[in-house]
């Protein structure tokens, strides 16, 4: 078996970078002959995905892995599906997560987890994914031309990302700053400094051709995967492979105070259970197509990544649309 590594050396703050002589041991424990695909800057990286399979050949690979976060994986996913486009009728290699990032969303919801210790076990069961996973139909959600396999949000998480990003850059020209501002803590920086600058906007949602809600709007995500953020469970019914995309609607601060409160996924049962009802009862619903229609220009994240913003956008679904694998190793 050959299998491809992507590795993104920043994901985690350059954790995947110091990771990776770990990662092939473990693939030569398992006999499995692998070539890494380093990330380089100034060429997106589906396009680099696409140009190296494309040049290898369709059937040079039986998997593909992704060593990074959630932005790495969603790359790696838009690659595989182009190159799926392009080669009809020839079996797409599967893709495997090593999750490395900040929040790994994608890969807490399918059950593969790499805590922050760096446990060996952990490592161990995502890297045996690969040759011994089980196959699992992974939904992926569309935008244009563009495939997301985590989350789309629209309105205050996305201007907070933006701002996370403008002083990313700023910080990244101090050393000193550099290693000490990061990650979860420039995050919560960003949200303290953008949560009460945020205005409401006029919105209306149409999910699956019929209006489902009109009105102010602060913030809205859409679900392809369960977990979001990192630690926020907003739909404990949400499953991807179902052909769903899961739609959760804030409108107003105390309102996205309070549920996000609620949604985090540690709670004690019963606080979970609270959770899960108001969202039933409020500001969540399920569609395979969402329209949106804005008073004014908002902005937009794909995967924990940057989207041109705008007045109107147009979300799909389609089920099963890539085939992933997940561990089938014991706990």
């Amino acid at each position: 078996m050959r299998v491809l590594c992507v590795l993104n050396p920043r994901a985690g703050g350059g954790v995947a970078k110091k990771v990776w002589p770990s990662v092939v041991a473990q693939l030569d424990r398992l006999g499995v002959t692998h070539q890494v695909l380093l990330l380089e800057d100034g060429m997106p990286l589906a396009d680099q995905v696409v140009a190296l399979l494309t040049a290898a050949g369709p059937e040079t690979y039986g998997a593909v892995a992704g060593m990074g976060g959630d932005g790495t994986h969603s790359g790696v996913i838009n690659g595989l599906m182009r190159f799926k486009t392009a080669f009809p009728g020839i079996p797409t290699p599967p893709y495997a997560f090593i999750p490395l990032g900040t929040g790994n969303d994608i890969a807490k919801s399918l059950g593969i987890r790499i805590d922050d210790a760096l446990s060996p076990r952990d490592l161990r069961r995502a890297v045996s994914a690969i040759v011994h996973g089980a196959d699992y139909g992974l939904d992926l959600g569309t935008i244009g031309n563009l495939y997301f396999a985590d989350a789309l949000t629209v309105g205050l998480d996305s201007s907070i990302l933006k701002e996370r990003n403008t002083r990313k850059r700023l910080i990244e020209r101090i050393p000193v700053l550099r290693s000490l501002v990061r990650g979860r803590f420039l995050y919560t920086l960003s949200l303290g400094s953008r949560f009460l600058r945020q205005e409401l906007v006029e919105s209306e949602i149409e999910v699956d051709g019929k209006v489902w809600y009109r009105g102010a709007m602060l913030n809205l995500v859409i679900n392809n995967t369960r977990i979001y953020a990192g630690d926020f469970d907003f739909s404990a019914e949400a499953y991807a492979d179902d052909g769903q995309l899961d739609v959760v609607l804030f409108a107003a601060h105390t309102d996205y105070l309070a549920r996000y409160l609620l949604a985090i996924r540690h709670n004690p049962a019963r606080v979970r259970e609270l959770s899960d009802d108001l969202h039933r009862r409020s500001m969540h619903t399920q569609g395979r197509r969402i329209a949106i229609r804005l008073s004014r220009p908002e902005p937009a994240q794909v995967d924990g990544e940057e989207f041109p913003g705008g007045v109107t956008f147009a979300v799909g679904v389609v089920q099963r649309a890539l085939r992933i694998k997940v561990p089938a190793e014991l706990v």
